[in-house]
């Protein structure tokens, strides 16, 4: 009587466990690697409503509404009227580091929805970055307070 053999050998058992651990970790990198590009796309079209956010503010209040973004503290929060009406701290909320070519960016906008020029802390275009790990995302805030990606 033949007697037959079920199931698999351990080395074949092991040449899939070995394959299936290679394949997950390439897709675990690759996971990571989108996972921080979103998340930096994400923060700077955060800060890219927050500016229209403070537009609208001015436009609809009749006063000069200020945009801070702090580099140190990686925020940004919009001033009104005396009080903060909108605060985004982008390292807690999101992890990202924001990196500009000043510590301190101020935009002021007026009632007539641009920004103010006496009033911002730049008089030529500033660039803001927005990186979390080897990604980034950038944007150049102009003196008038439009943004360009």
């Amino acid at each position: 009587m033949k007697r037959r053999n079920r199931g698999f050998t351990l080395i074949e058992v092991l040449v899939v466990i070995v394959i299936g651990s290679i394949l997950m970790s390439m897709a675990v990198k690759g996971f990571g690697n989108t996972s921080s590009r979103m998340a930096a796309r994400q923060a700077r079209n955060v800060f890219n409503g927050m500016a229209a956010r403070a537009r609208a503010h001015a436009i609809e209040s009749g006063w000069n509404t200020l945009l801070y973004a702090n580099t140190a503290g990686d925020s940004a929060w919009i001033w009104a009227n005396g009080r903060i009406v909108e605060n985004v701290r982008f390292y807690d909320e999101m992890g990202i580091d924001l990196q500009a070519t000043t510590t301190t960016v101020r935009i002021c906008m007026g009632p007539r929805g641009y920004a103010n020029t006496n009033c911002n802390s730049f008089s030529s275009p500033v660039k803001m970055a927005f990186v979390q790990g080897a990604q980034s995302e950038t944007i150049e805030i102009l003196p008038l307070g439009q943004i360009r990606w």
